[in-house]
């Protein structure tokens, strides 16, 4: 490890010296008090009823736990009340985690498989099994999204898993794994600042900054700008990138009850193209292993780059306390270049020389959305209602080229020389895809006798796809009109304990790889129970049973697809986050998935789903000192697992079992603090699968460390 950069050397030197100068200065403190006693936990039906349509918080300063995720499920249900699973990530949790990218935050979700910043566009998630979208504040966002960003500008990450039809979608339908929504932060009315430098392993630094401030004395118009900027560097020397990313909101408060609120976002991220390594070499026997670090590369080969822009507008108005009106709109515009190099689709490797061939994807994204629904409540009789109503519309273009450059030169792995890249070469794909959603849904969950809640959702929706991939010759139309429902019931058992049962729909058009044959849409439908448990704001988790299939699923026969395939993942998920005391968390999760084949015409029925471990969890200590002479110093400590997963759909190689266990190290003095990270703390290796190309493997990081210094006032 080496802390090559000035940037790095100072922002790491500034930990080492800071960290003694403020412990030293911590001695001297007085204690503080004694934090008062939280309050027992209120009857849940008359906490809901307290909540005012426009409370946007879902979580009290420092929590770990949030009752709500108002933005996910587009309404004021409690999420234990909610008959589906749904967990959420606080900015606290992120903070104390040192988290600098999205893939850092999913692992604290049971289910879901995050992503690697090697991996840019071919970025994905999974959850419960089946590939996941992810959104930004309620809106789909397209190929890399926020795995290729900064988390500086999010407030919290919600998960709503299983299919969400009902309430959502996109130009194509919705996720039918489960989706992912990154909330942004908001402008507050207080004024305030901070701003950071930060460096890593292998001479990685940058520069974070958080400056929130009200425009008049009233706190009528607020203003926030957050950003970050960075250089990133990986234990190979030939992986190095730049990012650049800032989030500018203002919101106006038109009227006491109403408030307009203006999101714009800025990422701009380059980085050399990866693709990975061959499971034979690696994971697999061979007559040769591959150095670790290896790369298929050349000389003078362009960085991949993505760069998008959008601008958000969210209008709400509360007519009263219990009815109010919220009008969102998001354009997006997204550019995403890749310059690829590896091993040879035309020609087999001969012992340790692999021919090597280039390739170029240019692709360009436009999309323009809105959501209008309204939220009530109300009384019939002794019936509650909790009602959500409202319609989608999403307009998405998406264009592209993928050209193969054949046979570009040799590389010999045992002793590597690269040949000059040469883009261009033989068209594989020259896509101009046109989706367009037009959505109407109805929500209703009543409650009677306090303890007892069912919930219906139904919604309508039209999609029309129309692709044309002029090198394959195909220029297919698909025009749906389809109705999709949920439904649930939950009770709560005791004051602090609910069991819930849920079943749902949904669709999505296959979208980004050609079919042979006219579309169809992929469906999908789930069943789930369970428990949730939720005691005060200190102890909340879940345990849940899951069924999820999904038919009509792209199997690919030779350069084209067809929706022949039948998946299926079930299984049992836990999560549980205790503040045991005001100074002592922790958080666990544990998921068993069963994700296989049901039926295809290219593998085998059984066949586990590529990239999905069969068992995985993760438990994270975290100790906060409140009072005392060591006030102001935290640590954690985290253990997240895995079995082995397949590689590949036709489970042909699998990457092992791992356990890793990474650690924080903090300390805060009035407006300063510094952190310290330490990732795969006692260098574990092992290799994980990749996207890229649907059949390659990468190694994991070894041991490295992350220095973090910021100042608020």
């Amino acid at each position: 490890m080496s802390f090559s950069s000035p940037f790095s050397r100072l922002a790491c030197g500034l930990t080492s010296v800071l960290l003694p100068v403020l412990a030293g200065s911590a001695l001297a403190q007085t204690p503080a008090p004694k934090p008062k006693p939280k309050p027992a936990p209120a009857n849940l039906a008359a906490q809901q009823s307290k909540v005012l349509p426009e409370i946007i918080i879902t979580a009290k300063p420092d929590a770990y736990t949030a009752p709500y995720a108002n933005t996910t499920t587009r309404s004021e249900i409690p999420l234990r009340q909610l008959p589906q699973s749904a967990q959420v990530i606080t900015r606290t949790l992120i903070d104390h985690q040192l988290s600098q990218d999205p893939g850092d935050v999913v692992k604290n979700f049971s289910g879901v498989v995050g992503t690697d910043t090697r991996e840019m566009n071919n970025a994905l998630y999974f959850i419960r099994g089946f590939s996941s979208a992810p959104y930004q504040d309620n809106f789909q966002l397209y190929y890399p999204g926020p795995a290729s960003e900064s988390l500086i500008n999010t407030e919290r990450v919600e998960v709503v898993k299983g299919p969400t039809g009902t309430m959502f979608g996109g130009a194509a339908g919705g996720p039918l794994g489960g989706l992912l929504n990154y909330v942004s932060k908001r402008p507050e009315k207080e004024a305030h600042y901070m701003m950071g430098m930060n460096a890593g392993s292998w001479g990685a630094y940058g520069n974070i900054w958080d400056v929130n401030q009200p425009l008049d004395r009233n706190g009528r118009v607020l203003f926030r700008l957050t950003g970050d900027v960075r250089e990133t560097r990986d234990v190979n020397p030939f992986i190095k990138g730049h990012l650049t990313s800032f989030f500018p909101t203002l919101a106006i408060s038109l009227s006491d009850d109403t408030t307009l609120t203006l999101r714009g976002r800025y990422s701009d991220r380059s980085q050399t193209d990866y693709s990975g390594l061959p499971g034979t070499g690696t994971v697999n026997p061979g007559g040769f292993t591959f150095d670790r670090y290896t790369i298929f590369r050349a000389e003078d080969q362009p960085a991949a780059s993505s760069k998008t822009r959008s601008l958000n507008a969210e209008l709400k108005h509360s007519f009263n306390s219990d009815w109010n009106f919220i009008l969102e709109a998001n354009y997006i515009d997204m550019n995403f270049d890749q310059y690829s190099v590896f091993p040879s689709f035309f020609g087999a490797p001969v012992g340790t020389f692999f021919p090597v061939d280039a390739g170029t994807l240019l692709q360009n994204m436009h999309s323009f959305a809105f959501n209008a629904r309204v939220n009530g409540k109300f009384e019939t009789g002794a019936l509650k209602h909790s009602l959500t109503t409202g319609m989608d519309f999403d307009q998405t273009t998406d264009s592209g080229v993928l050209l193969v450059n054949p046979f570009i030169g040799i590389i010999d792995v045992s002793n590597p020389a690269y040949p000059a890249f040469a883009g261009g070469g033989i068209s594989f794909a020259d896509q101009h895809n046109d989706y367009q959603t037009i959505a109407y849904f109805l929500q209703d969950q009543i409650t009677f006798a306090e303890r007892f809640h069912l919930m219906g959702s139904l919604r309508y929706s039209q999609v029309k796809i129309h692709d044309v991939d002029i090198t394959n010759f195909i220029d297919s139309q698909l025009t749906e009109r389809r109705v999709t429902g949920r439904a649930g019931a939950s009770v709560d058992i005791t004051d602090w304990v609910t069991a819930f049962v849920g079943w749902g729909q949904g669709f999505q058009a296959p979208i980004g790889v050609p079919i042979a044959g006219a579309k169809k849409l992929i469906e999908a439908e789930q069943w789930e129970a369970g428990f949730k448990f939720e005691f005060s704001d200190t102890l909340q988790g879940s345990l849940a049973w899951f069924h999820n299939e999904r038919t009509n699923v792209p199997v690919a026969v030779g350069l084209l697809n067809v929706q022949s395939g039948v998946q299926r993942a079930q299984g049992i998920e836990a999560d549980l986050v205790w503040q045991a005391t005001p100074e002592f968390t922790v958080l666990m999760n544990y998921a068993y998935q069963d994700a296989v084949v049901g039926s295809s015409t290219t593998v085998a029925a059984g066949s586990r789903l590529p990239r999905i471990p069969e068992h995985s969890g993760r438990v994270a200590l975290r100790y906060d000192r409140k009072e005392g002479a060591l006030k102001g110093f935290g640590m954690g400590l985290g253990v997240t697992m895995a079995t082995s997963r397949e590689g590949d759909a036709a489970n042909t190689f699998s990457t092992p079992a791992y356990a890793t266990v990474d650690a924080q190290l903090s300390y805060t003095r009035g407006p300063a603090s510094v952190s310290v990270g330490i990732q795969n703390l006692f260098d574990v290796r092992y290799y994980q699968p990749q996207a890229f190309l649907g059949g390659a493997v990468a190694p994991n990081a070894p041991f490295n460390v992350f220095c973090q210094a910021t100042v608020r006032f």
